[in-house]
């Protein structure tokens, strides 16, 4: 074969290998990502949610936030009756309500019709519906009342408090050894309170700060009196003892006057059942002789 032919084939064949090589290492770096691409992987990638699904989640939010049982409610609440502060926890209790609903409206539609389990699938579903979501609003109400109640012992708890601060003062006391010692001897909920003031402020923690932070976990209005009494005095130096005193008094005449208030409306509610129930029987006892008595006929 003519040398020609052969150097021509040789040189087609390295001109193709080449071309190969170039494209397997071409492609080779084409397959490795760049460092910006291996970042943005390590990155959370948030898609943004469709108009419907952010207008479901904005409505959902008032929905629960009108029923007192959005996640920032349920912690403030829980905060406030000084229960565990986790939400989850108390997101279980509820949906073991909402099941002790369910089961109790289930027992009860499937007793009264055990005879015809077609007829009782409505009621059932129904009463079924209404127990849970009894059961789970009941176990939220229930959670507002008890931090209504810690909050009442805490306002009626604040007066002896001021009184008990004030002797210590006076006795020549700091004020972090005096809520020391008043939450040692104070008990109840604001005792509890007082005391893990006292411990924040054992731990470092300065006492204006820790006084605000009694004031955040609290939505007492007399413990808040006391405590930017305290604070006043804390960075002004102003004298402590008479205003202490002053302000025990105050609060004991403001709790004398709501004592006032709600009897003169509990007085009000108790004339309901005296009208419309013992006073119709008297008034028949007493005119049903009279009229048995009476002869009506010509």
């Amino acid at each position: 074969m003519n040398p020609w032919i052969m150097r021509a084939l040789d040189l087609a064949v390295a001109l193709v290998a080449g071309a190969g090589l170039v494209l397997i290492l071409a492609a080779a770096l084409a397959r490795r990502p760049s460092f910006v691409d291996r970042v943005a992987q390590g990155r959370v990638q948030e898609q943004p949610p469709s108009a419907l699904v952010a207008w479901t989640r904005r409505m959902s939010a008032s929905a629960l936030d009108s029923l007192g049982s959005t996640s920032e409610s349920v912690a403030r609440r829980l905060a406030l009756a000084g229960m565990n502060p986790d939400v989850s926890v108390f997101r279980l209790r509820q949906a073991v309500a909402g099941v002790a609903g369910l089961v109790a409206a289930c027992a009860l539609v499937a007793a009264r019709h055990v005879s015809s389990l077609r007829a009782s699938l409505i009621p059932l579903c129904a009463c079924a519906l209404v127990g849970t979501l009894l059961g789970v609003a009941g176990m939220d109400r229930f959670l507002t009342m008890r931090a209504h109640a810690r909050q009442r012992a805490i306002d009626a708890a604040v007066p002896d408090c001021s009184e008990l601060l004030a002797l210590a003062v006076a006795a020549g006391e700091s004020i972090p050894a005096a809520i020391e010692r008043v939450a040692g001897c104070a008990g109840g909920p604001l005792g509890a309170e007082l005391s893990l003031t006292a411990g924040h402020i054992r731990n470092g923690t300065p006492s204006v700060r820790a006084l605000a932070n009694l004031v955040e976990r609290t939505e007492s209005p007399a413990l808040t009196r006391l405590s930017r009494t305290l604070t006043t005095a804390i960075e002004r130096g102003s004298p402590l003892a008479s205003v202490l005193h002053d302000q025990a008094r105050d609060q004991r005449e403001r709790s004398l006057a709501a004592l006032m208030e709600e009897g003169g409306r509990r007085e009000i509610a108790m004339l309901l059942p005296v009208v419309s129930l013992i006073l119709p029987v008297t008034v028949m006892f007493a005119l049903y002789p009279g009229l048995i008595a009476l002869d009506f006929t010509p």
